[in-house]
């Protein structure tokens, strides 16, 4: 029997992700989640999950308070997430993005676009962009 779940409860997600990772592990396909946050005080203002697999690095999400955006705060978490992707063995950096979100701040930090989808929402164009940036030149810098 086939149920559709919409948003989906965060146990179905989990037990999804935690059986790829199973299968994953038992191909031997290594994976490594983290996340970097920046704090003002005791509060977070802005982070970063990623993950390594397959010798990339991948910037799954990154989000800066409205108040601490321009001051560097995003470029200094994807610095730091490349920083560890690079320790743990990343040779490419990978992340997508909306045009309407943040394609201009990831090629001022040197990705490239490599593909994109080209969309529509509520009549407007809104265009899914993937981006990537070769990693190993930036630690031998």
């Amino acid at each position: 029997m086939l149920e559709l779940t919409s948003p989906p409860p965060p146990y179905i997600v989990s037990m999804i992700s935690q059986g790829i990772a199973h299968e994953n592990e038992l191909s031997s396909v290594a994976r490594y989640d983290f996340a970097i946050v920046e704090r003002e005080g005791d509060a977070i203002i802005g982070g970063v999950t990623a993950s390594i697999s397959f010798a990339a690095l991948f910037i799954n999400n990154i989000w800066v308070e409205r108040h601490a955006r321009g001051r560097g705060v995003g470029r200094a978490l994807v610095t730091a997430a490349e920083a560890e992707g690079v320790r743990l063995g990343a040779t490419m950096g990978c992340v997508d993005t909306l045009s309407t979100q943040a394609p201009y701040f990831y090629a001022s930090l040197g990705y490239s676009e490599f593909g994109r989808l080209e969309g529509w929402e509520d009549g407007n164009a809104v265009d899914r962009i993937w981006f990537r940036r070769p990693l190993r030149s930036q630690a031998l810098a």
